[in-house]
């Protein structure tokens, strides 16, 4: 680990020397988990989630992750386009993202756990596990909460049933994690469900191509993965990078945006994935 935050820090400082591209055509999708006061996993509190809101609005153009990568290219008043985007399926999401998002005018994407709404104890244990937490510092969206944020204006998607490492699984099992969990999900909210996020979302390491295919051809249109990295227009629908940005101060948000991290998504989709096993090996345990 100590590796592998080196390389991300030298990474980060190259970034900085680096000629960014134009604003007006850069595009960044950005995923949270939480936003909480004081959950110890994965978040961001209200304050500093409200900082970012504030600061998005004024300096970016801030779209859905649908239209981020098929919208009009230069970006609507020559600014960054930026997408907000939220995995798993916390209940924090409705309750203290939710407000946020409405007083600023913001539209997010939430990608849930099937499995982890419909409060499977398999699925539920293994959150439990993925984030070394009991199980009263866990508490997903019930659907009542999902069907909210779909009359709000957001929009939701799958993230699977049971949050596998989905590169881990045979391609009948992708497929009914793709499957299942777009069923269910359609189903309680009453709305056909045709976005998808990779669990833990690195190229190579969670997902492969034949994952991609397999997505394609479950009926969804679109799927974002997590890498270090600007959208281009040459990306595919099906592996859309994102920015995790839980937790992060405004001048880290605006260097992520700005281009600053780019050289870390090109490490995660260039480097030979026996370097990747060497330097970041919890990737592979999940």
């Amino acid at each position: 680990m100590r590796l592998n935050r080196v390389l991300k820090r030298v990474a980060i400082a190259a970034g900085r020397f680096i000629p960014h591209s134009d604003p007006s055509v850069r595009r960044v999708a950005l995923c949270y988990h939480s936003v909480h006061p004081n959950r110890p996993h994965l978040c961001t509190r209200p304050e500093t989630f409200e900082r970012h809101m504030q600061w998005l609005k004024e300096h970016c153009h801030v779209t859905s992750l649908a239209d981020l990568v098929t919208g009009p290219r230069p970006n609507p008043g020559g600014k960054p386009a930026v997408a907000i985007t939220f995995d798993d399926g916390y209940e924090d999401n409705h309750s203290y993202a939710l407000p946020i998002l409405a007083k600023y005018g913001v539209r997010a994407t939430f990608f849930v756990t099937a499995g982890f709404l419909e409060r499977d104890p398999a699925v539920f244990a293994r959150f439990q596990h993925l984030l070394g937490c009991g199980a009263e510092e866990i508490v997903p969206l019930d659907w009542s909460q999902v069907r909210e944020l779909r009359a709000c204006g957001m929009d939701v998607g799958s993230h699977t049933y049971s949050h596998p490492n989905l590169r881990r699984l045979s391609p009948p099992q992708v497929e009914d994690e793709l499957r299942r969990s777009r069923d269910i999900i359609g189903s309680r909210i009453a709305s056909a469900v045709d976005l998808f996020a990779y669990p833990f979302g690195k190229p190579r390491v969670h997902f492969t191509s034949v994952t991609t295919d397999l997505v394609r051809h479950t009926s969804y249109r679109a799927a974002a993965a997590v890498t270090f990295r600007g959208v281009t227009a040459s990306d595919s629908m099906f592996s859309i990078p994102r920015f995790f940005t839980d937790g992060d101060t405004v001048a880290k948000l605006e260097a992520k945006i700005r281009g600053d991290y780019d050289l870390i998504g090109w490490w995660q989709e260039h480097v030979p994935v026996s370097v990747l096993k060497v330097v970041s090996p919890l990737d592979f345990e999940r």
